[in-house]
């Protein structure tokens, strides 16, 4: 038996080995940190196994949103990769692509940035998944960010619906041992069907739309293979502990460090948004005491809806402020279970001025202006 390859990828390379490992027949984007590298590593893998596909950078992210979502109205399976303040310029073409749907499988890849590192705001993605009724997928590391690419075409193409995949910086540029897989040959023929009631649809068509949006989205919070997973079966305890996203793998290993993974129940939420309706039923019936672990808004905590109950973000339990490093969950997970904890606290690092990256093409704009006025902004 041969053996299976590996290689250690940036988690934005992950996620372009998922792209191509399950058909994506055009990828596009348009860059901005943490979401940059994705689109490079589609046109890189693209070369090394000779694929026929179309990868493309945009003049926005509004444009590359179209060009992908175009080639899923005609049957392909399609991608677009962007960073938080990216998909406001998209947001347009987002909100009617809800209501009109898709043919084949389309993937928006939308990357977070809590801290902030590199961005104008924190802004939290799945809000905008949210608010345009599709749903989204967190993953908490490398390797599942790959893995998604795989169950979040299954679902646009079950649905009919753009999904959302919202890794996190943390994710997007961590370095992971990656089992590669094969290359899927998949042959689509490439047809538009011409269905203005759908596709151009009006007023009176889109409410119809919506009636069946909203019908998608009570059948995706049903929907088994993105349900919470209890990773810890055999704990029982009227407190359990719910975290989604790298919060999720920090929040694990704290956990059993702090040898609390035989009591306290600890679920990990992959689909935050619809959250499965069971599950709310479930947690709300099981347990006297809920924490929730996100970055970096209260999406989950929002649709538990119990604020006696749930210990989060709007309880103050949690910062609404700043990425949940493990320093900051060890210390929420030992006061919430009532244990004496030795926190380390990290030091920042002394900060310095943000610099353009190396290629930017906002380099020479930023030159020509300090030239011309010196004493500028």
């Amino acid at each position: 038996m041969s053996k299976t390859k590996r290689q250690l990828l940036l988690g934005n390379e992950a996620i372009a080995r998922g792209l191509i490992e399950n058909g994506c027949a055009i990828a596009t984007s348009y860059p901005g940190t943490p979401a940059s590298e994705i689109l490079a590593a589609v046109a890189h893998f693209q070369n090394q196994e000779s694929l026929s596909m179309h990868t493309q950078w945009a003049v926005n992210e509004k444009i590359a949103f179209e060009v992908a979502y175009a080639g899923c109205q005609a049957g392909l399976r399609a991608a677009v990769s962007m960073k938080q303040v990216g998909l406001n310029v998209a947001s347009d073409p987002l909100m009617s692509a809800a209501y009109l749907g898709t043919k084949g499988g389309f993937v928006l890849i939308c990357a977070d940035d809590p801290g902030p590192h590199s961005s104008q705001t924190e802004q939290d993605s799945r809000l905008m998944a949210m608010f345009a009724k599709i749903p989204v997928l967190d993953p908490d590391s490398p390797r599942q960010a790959k893995d998604m690419m795989k169950m979040a075409y299954a679902l646009s193409e079950a649905y009919l619906t753009p999904v959302m995949v919202r890794p996190t910086t943390r994710v997007c540029h961590s370095r992971q041992d990656i089992a590669l897989g094969a290359i899927q040959s998949d042959k689509r023929e490439v047809k538009f069907d011409k269905n203005p009631a759908r596709w151009a649809a009006t007023p009176k068509f889109r409410l119809q739309l919506h009636k069946e949006l909203e019908e998608k989205l009570a059948a995706i919070a049903r929907y088994r293979p993105t349900a919470p997973k209890k990773l810890n079966p055999g704990a029982r305890s009227k407190r359990a502990i719910i975290a989604s996203g790298v919060a999720a793998a920090h929040t694990k290993d704290i956990i059993k460090e702090l040898k609390i993974w035989s009591k306290i129940p600890f679920y990990q939420i992959i689909q935050p948004f619809p959250l499965h309706t069971r599950f709310i039923r479930q947690m709300i019936e099981a347990y006297e005491d809920i924490l929730v672990i996100e970055e970096t808004m209260g999406v989950i905590e929002m649709q538990l809806a119990d604020r006696y109950r749930v210990k989060g973000k709007n309880s103050g339990t949690v910062p609404r402020v700043g990425e949940l490093g493990p320093e900051k969950i060890q210390q929420i997970v030992s006061d919430f279970v009532g244990l004496e904890s030795d926190v380390y606290s990290i030091k920042s690092p002394p900060g310095r001025r943000p610099t353009l990256c190396p290629g930017c093409p906002h380099r020479a704009s930023f030159f020509a202006i300090k030239k011309a006025a010196p004493r500028g902004i």
